[in-house]
């Protein structure tokens, strides 16, 4: 990656380079003809420990979109996590997959819509709840508009003129695109008339709304009987009181590192929120995981679990279905040969005996509160 000088590190480029900074010690003499890969998480028998996290708007970039996705998740012996933006129906994404799905709740529309997607992933059968702190709605990409793909969001001459150099590029996506009747819809997102939004109504509405607060989560627990899943953290100071309003696991996570420029790696947060509350929950991790050994070194660190998004997105948009079956394949391959070559039987064995990281990283910081953390109501 090149950088100018003076130029800040991209996040999504410090989240790869953290990855680098853990270097492998591995244990010699040993041969284990197996490895176990299996673990629990929030009572949940899954495979091999990584979740394919929630992404919005994915039926674009592949008519399966999440019904796939959660196929081949399900089928891999893991957990799908799908994003309120999601462009099938949650019962049918929840019918796909033998295994557990978690829903990522956003405001769109405030509270009564908000209650309404509560409800309709419980009767769906969801069995988790992922509520992400670090949007606030009002947000632009790291990266500039000119440097990433346009991803259309709506049915409009304005789209269709933006997207047209791009679709004439890909003229077997496009006809897929068409044969899937160009769903630009989210269907969890209603509008006052009880229509589903598009997605780029959706986003507006976001971005308009207020974004979730601390002061949410008792009135979410009111309506969720099920696990909550607190994502978007870096700071020990956000776990602890992630814990008191009632979280049962938190993913670590600066959302892919493409929201706030120069925020902390994932990876380097991860040992302190550890120390703080790793004892009360499970704690996960997301952001910069591209192969299997990363895998291993965010388990030995002390994560339950990882997810990827940009991980299957690739793949998903290659091949659909049989793309995301692929990757999560190379993952576990992956993970497995990574215990082998560090001499681990297990991915319950793994800690941080097996790894070389920065002392920094668990360097103590100075507490505060953010201004306005416990003032802010609705």
């Amino acid at each position: 990656m090149e950088i100018e000088a003076g130029a800040p590190v991209p996040t999504f480029g410090r989240n790869l380079a953290a990855f680098s900074d853990i270097r492998f010690v591995p244990r010699t003499g040993l041969a284990f003809p197996s490895r176990e890969l299996a673990t629990t998480l929030l009572g949940h028998r899954i495979a091999f420990p990584l979740l394919v996290a929630p992404t919005g708007n994915i039926r674009v970039l592949h008519r399966d979109a999440e019904l796939g996705a959660a196929r081949a998740a399900g089928a891999a012996g893991t957990i799908y996590c799908v994003s309120a933006f999601m462009g099938h129906p949650i019962e049918d994404v929840v019918a796909a997959t033998p295994g557990p799905v978690f829903f990522q709740l956003y405001f769109v529309g405030g509270r009564a819509n908000a209650e309404a997607m509560i409800h309709r992933a419980a009767r769906a059968g969801c069995a988790g709840l992922i509520l992400t702190l670090d949007t606030t709605g009002a947000t632009q990409a790291e990266r500039g508009v000119q440097d990433r793909a346009f991803l259309p969001s709506s049915k409009d001459l304005r789209s269709a003129v933006r997207f047209l150099p791009q679709a004439l590029r890909r003229p077997a996506w496009l006809l897929d695109f068409m044969r899937d009747g160009m769903v630009v819809d989210a269907p969890m997102a209603l509008s006052q008339d009880g229509r589903p939004m598009s997605f780029s109504d959706a986003f507006t509405r976001m971005a308009a709304d207020m974004p979730l607060v601390w002061e949410d989560i008792k009135w979410i627990r009111e309506l969720w009987s099920g696990p909550l899943i607190v994502k978007g953290l870096l700071s020990p100071e956000d776990a602890r009181r992630a814990v008191a309003e009632g979280a049962a696991a938190l993913v670590v996570s600066n959302h892919g590192g493409h929201l706030l420029p120069g925020t902390l790696p994932s990876l380097h947060a991860l040992p302190r929120i550890l120390d703080a509350v790793g004892h009360e929950v499970e704690v996960m991790l997301d952001s910069g995981v591209r192969r299997g050994a990363d895998v291993v070194k965010a388990l030995a660190l002390g994560a339950r679990a990882v997810l990827i998004g940009r991980g299957y997105l690739w793949a998903h948009a290659a091949a659909g279905e049989a793309g995301v079956r692929r990757i999560l394949d190379v993952f576990r391959t992956g993970i497995d040969q990574t215990l082998a070559l560090i001499g681990c039987p297990s991915v319950a064995d793994l800690n941080e005996s097996f790894i070389d990281f920065p002392a920094s990283w668990r360097e103590p910081r100075t507490a505060g509160t953010a201004p306005g953390l416990d003032s802010r109501s609705r």
